[in-house]
């Protein structure tokens, strides 16, 4: 799952308006991710959507279920740290890693493979 903005999954965007100087080299997302952005699983007053709402976005939506193994990830692992615990804590999904490395490490990567 990709959590990051839109633009940063469909490869318009290589970094953060804040951090130019940490982006990746290529544009768009690893093959197959689906992107949700983060801050879906929010209310607008900073607390978390319920359960039913959450389900709605990653399940329904997505086609996520909590037999799945899920990786998220972001830019540097910080985004997709709040898509982790979602999934695992309150959804209660048993497989969820966060990748640290995230696109930082992926899109600046030699030979992996990247979608636009």
């Amino acid at each position: 799952v990709d959590v990051r903005s839109p633009g940063e999954y469909k490869g318009e965007l290589l970094h953060m308006a804040d951090y130019p100087q940490e982006g990746a080299l290529r544009g768009g997302h690893i093959p197959g991710a689906k992107n949700v952005p983060w801050a879906r699983a929010a209310n607008p007053d900073g607390t978390f959507k319920s359960a039913d709402e959450l389900r709605e976005i990653y399940e329904e939506e997505q086609g996520l279920n909590a037999a799945d193994n899920v990786v998220a990830y972001c830019r540097i692992g910080e985004r997709s740290s709040h898509t982790w615990f979602v999934l695992t804590y309150l959804l209660g999904y048993d497989n969820v890693r966060n990748y640290d490395g995230s696109w930082t490490e992926w899109g600046n990567a030699v030979r992996l493979p990247v979608e636009r």
